[in-house]
């Protein structure tokens, strides 16, 4: 593990302070503390005839058994799901309560795989997340159904349906704001879990007076599951992810916050304190002492904003090795997933004058003597990358970047020549082997002595060579569906830039695309398409995806609108980029394979 002294930790805390006023963390921030307070207030809205009812349905559906999958039958193994599809009832359910619920299109979308006396469960008809999606639709329109015949008042019936609704839906916003991975995890932990247990959990981390009572939840008698066992019924929750579910609502625990858990964060902890951390307790007590010495977060904030932005900054450091580029980095990924955004951005990050870069984009047009040396006409001229190794030799304390875009769109071997094995063995005036002759050094030293000094990066005895200087950064961006040659690939470290779809729905939503999650949906099925079964196709960016806000109608994005946009921007990207190897036939099959996918 890299160093983490208290020295270490101040830098970059230091450094994070300066990170986090970018619109990503600052987003991120807003909604994970927005979304504490709206569960937060939520689960204190359940009075006590609610509460009451929820504890009946537990014990009536638990057998005596912690781990019984009972509970299925609420959700995707009801064998009636047409019910709550029926035309009236389904029209008007929605419109009333699931109006701002995360899934509706998702749910509405399902609608005609239920008509009326057909007698199916969901898990008959869907499967993956849209199995999931509607499980949870039905699972929650039968708790309210059993609830209904609680109580005999109607207003408390809609009371009641309206909070359900608003717990699951603040819980998925929540979980997927701190991580969108996490969005497995709260089907896992929604679907196979009491509503009575569950929130009766998330309490237990926002209100609690101390933790250990967390930890309970891993003895036998622990009620949290999380995914199946393999004797069919649910499994316990494991101590990794109980710690970081606690975690997360614990943010908003006025008297005793903590961070969010994670093992790296734990191990930073315990390597800065040197203490151990194996138990909940722990952990918040290290938490503690970290958010009070190194105030990881802006002067202006108050309550759980802090200690967001306190776990927000482990995010950062997990994240910065990958951030913090090497001396020849490439950024590689699909198409508009902003590698040439992250290249521009170290010029302004950096503060860094005109003479201090170059900034490059690859055509097939560019030769040796465009990068390294050669005659034009009668003018022996320096190219770009040997000027600039030329003037960063001369500076030793300064910075200096080459940055190349487009990478893959003509041949580094050739156009950096003897120069690329120098990539991984910088200038060394005690090391021969950090110096090498080019293919023009023999015409160079023929110059005259002045000349001959001017356009050699190191003259030695006479002799001219090439020498790429220790403070130049070589950073290079790369289409994913594009190579370089492995000579010069392992001279550089490779950065995967992936689709950000957290971004995309963002950006959807702030130009007020009411259905911007449904959207986001089809292009993750898209791309998973083409991962699992369509690779020549090359995966979509979040950048190029953004291009969806043009086709929107009356504030929605309509299957009008993404048939549009993938004719007349998908299409000609996957014709440009598929390889020479598939036939016109096996192409357009692919593709339309492909605009099969791309639906709501």
């Amino acid at each position: 593990m890299q160093d983490f002294s208290k020295e270490k930790i101040e830098s970059l805390v230091a450094s994070w302070k300066n990170h986090n006023k970018n619109q990503f963390w600052l987003k991120k921030q807003t909604a994970i503390s927005k979304y504490l307070g709206e569960i937060k207030r939520c689960l204190a809205s359940f009075d006590e005839t609610e509460n009451e009812f929820l504890q009946t349905l537990y014990i009536n559906l638990s057998d005596g058994n912690l781990r019984s999958c009972k509970i299925l039958s609420l959700g995707e193994k009801f064998a009636h799901a047409e019910y709550f599809f029926m035309d009236q009832f389904f029209d008007s359910n929605i419109s009333a309560f699931y109006y701002d619920f995360a899934f509706k299109d998702r749910i509405v979308g399902k609608k005609e795989l239920f008509p009326k006396n057909a007698v199916k469960s969901v898990d008959s008809v869907l499967s993956g997340e849209d199995k999931n999606i509607v499980s949870l639709y039905v699972f929650i329109e039968n708790i309210v159904k059993n609830f209904n015949s609680y109580s005999q008042e109607r207003t408390a019936r809609d009371i009641f349906k309206q909070k359900l609704v608003n717990f699951y839906d603040e819980l998925y916003r929540l979980l997927t704001a701190v991580d969108s991975a996490l969005a497995i995890d709260f089907f896992d932990v929604a679907l196979h879990n009491q509503p009575f247990v569950l929130m009766e959990f998330l309490k237990s981390a926002i209100n609690a007076d101390n933790f250990y009572l967390i930890d309970s939840y891993l003895s036998d008698d622990g009620m949290l599951n999380l995914g199946l066992a393999e004797d069919g019924d649910f499994a316990q929750i494991s101590r990794e992810k109980l710690y970081l579910l606690a975690s997360i609502f614990a943010q908003c625990n006025d008297e005793f916050p903590t961070l969010v858990y994670r093992d790296e964060t734990a191990q930073i902890l315990s390597l800065l304190y040197d203490e151990k951390v194996e138990i909940f307790e722990e952990f918040y007590e290290v938490s503690s002492r970290f958010i009070a010495e190194f105030t990881p977060y802006p002067q202006d904030v108050v309550g759980a904003a802090r200690i967001v932005y306190s776990s927000l900054f482990f995010e950062y450091v997990k994240n910065y090795k990958s951030e913090e580029v090497a001396k020849n980095t490439i950024f590689y990924g699909a198409i508009g997933t902003d590698k040439t955004r992250r290249l521009r951005s170290l010029i302004t990050e950096k503060k860094l004058a005109a003479k201090n870069f170059r900034y490059v984009c690859l055509h097939e047009g560019f030769e040796y003597r465009d990068f390294i040396d050669g005659f034009y006409g009668e003018s022996f001229i320096d190219g770009e990358f040997k000027a600039l190794c030329k003037e960063a030799l001369n500076d030793p304390k300064g910075e200096y970047y080459f940055l190349i875009d487009n990478a893959g769109a003509a041949s580094l071997d050739k156009i950096l020549g003897e120069a690329a094995v120098l990539l991984d063995r910088r200038y060394d005036e005690n090391d021969e082997l950090s110096l090498i002759r080019t293919k023009n050094s023999h015409v160079i030293d023929g110059f005259e002595e002045g000349e001959k000094a001017r356009v050699s990066v190191v003259l030695k005895d006479g002799r001219s060579y090439f020498a790429v200087p220790k403070n130049l950064y070589v950073l290079c961006t790369l289409n994913e569906h594009k190579c370089v040659s492995p000579s010069i690939a392992k001279a550089f470290r490779w950065i995967r830039c992936e689709c950000d779809y957290g971004a995309l729905e963002d950006y959807l939503r702030d130009r007020e695309i009411v259905n911007a999650s449904a959207v986001v949906a089809v292009c993750k099925a898209l791309n998973k398409f083409i991962a699992d079964e369509a690779k020549g196709l090359g995966t979509i960016g979040h950048g190029i995806f953004m291009g969806l806000a043009r086709y929107q109608n009356n504030a929605q994005i309509m299957q009008e609108g993404l048939n549009g946009f993938f004719a007349e921007v998908l299409e000609p990207i996957f014709r440009c980029a598929a390889s020479g190897e598939d036939t016109a036939t096996s192409l357009g099959e692919r593709i339309a394979e492909a605009k099969d996918v791309f639906k709501f």
